[in-house]
């Protein structure tokens, strides 16, 4: 034991002469969260013009079921730009805008008289996404119209009911793939600076030299490269809570448990290929790929268990793939995820198997250095 923690003061003495390799572990994934952000950050409004020809009052009652009927998060579905009639088609056809409603003269008429309403709808469906939509938003809207005016409500009625105590956008989704992300290269980055370090001082040639078993030499490496993946994970997790507003609170050592398996997996991996590499830049960058590869076949940018079946059978390899979604349980939810116990015992396997290969092999290799 005593040896051991004399190599793991020197690896830790090691780490602290370039620290600045933890950085790799916050930067690329910061880096990921900025650009998501700045795609999926807001709630944007879809930007429409409203032609108002009715003679009555309920257009404008229709006007103000626009501007009263609000998202999940508070946002209007549309935003009412004041521009003419000419220029609407014009911003129309130019995909300036994403569509028109033309209210006709004889609406509130027909309102009035029950003879079938009708307004005009002109979308954009530049994108098939927003005329999905449109379809969702206008159904909304309408009914909250015929709730302002004292209209019966139709004859089917919906009881809607979630099984999550809120709602939350796509960032936050994001979010914790890159944390996870962020686990991972934490771990990746350190046991390659420490690895490189030895084998380039040739400090290799005298580990294969000892009489002893060489997992004195290999476990102090692998903790501090998880005790780095899991201070820069967290430290990230907190830019999250700074950013999005997201925190795992006392989950927080469950989701150490979950990332620290994940990295363990990885962590084996360059361990094993840092002792093939000669030059720290490249070898950096490869790993700042594969994490960023993984992320997103890994389920980083949307939800594996309910898409399972569209998931490419690679992705089960990495156990990002599994982790991914009980982790957005915990950190979004703060909420036990249902398949704890199988993921933890998958976790273990991955974890297990790939230090016992990546261990195996990396003595073997020091061994024909010594």
């Amino acid at each position: 034991m005593r040896r051991f923690w004399i190599l793991l003061s020197t690896e830790l003495k090691a780490w602290r002469n370039d620290p600045v390799t933890a950085g790799g572990g916050l930067i690329p994934p910061l880096f990921i969260l900025i650009v998501f952000g700045l795609f999926f950050g807001g709630t944007p409004s879809f930007r429409i013009v409203l032609v108002d020809q009715d003679t009555g009052p309920y257009g404008a009652v229709l006007r103000q079921a626009f501007e009263e009927t609000l998202s999940p998060f508070g946002a209007p579905y549309y935003e009412i730009l004041p521009m003419g009639e000419g220029d609407a088609w014009t911003a129309l056809r130019a995909y300036r805008i994403d569509g028109v409603w033309v209210i006709p003269p004889a609406f509130s008429t027909r309102v009035e008289a029950g003879q079938n309403p009708q307004v005009e709808m002109h979308f954009s469906n530049y994108i098939d996404d927003q005329a999905k939509n449109h379809r969702i938003y206008q159904a909304e809207v309408l009914w909250h119209f015929y709730e302002k005016i004292g209209q019966p409500a139709p004859p089917l009625a919906l009881a809607e009911e979630y099984p999550l105590p809120e709602m939350v956008g796509w960032l936050p989704v994001i979010g914790v793939g890159i944390a996870l992300v962020s686990f991972m290269l934490g771990g990746m980055m350190n046991v390659l600076l420490l690895s490189h370090k030895e084998h380039v001082a040739q400090i290799t040639l005298e580990f294969g030299l000892m009489p002893y078993s060489l997992a004195w030499v290999l476990l102090p490496k692998v903790l501090l490269a998880l005790v780095m993946s899991l201070l820069t994970g967290t430290v990230f997790l907190g830019i999250l809570y700074v950013g999005i507003g997201v925190w795992p609170g006392g989950y927080l050592w469950a989701v150490w448990v979950l990332v620290g398996l994940v990295a363990l997996f990885w962590i084996a991996i360059v361990l094993l290929v840092s002792l093939r590499t000669r030059h720290l830049m490249g070898a950096a960058i490869g790993v700042i790929l594969t994490g960023m590869m993984v992320f997103f076949i890994g389920g980083g940018l949307a939800m594996v268990r309910n898409n399972a079946a569209n998931v490419p059978w690679f992705s089960w390899l990495f156990p990002n793939a599994h982790a991914v979604d009980p982790l957005r349980d915990l950190i979004l939810f703060h909420s036990w995820p249902v398949d704890w116990n199988v993921t933890l015992l998958k976790l273990t396997a991955f974890a297990a198997l790939s230090l016992g290969v990546g261990l195996g092999f990396t003595a073997r290799r020091l061994r024909r250095l010594g």
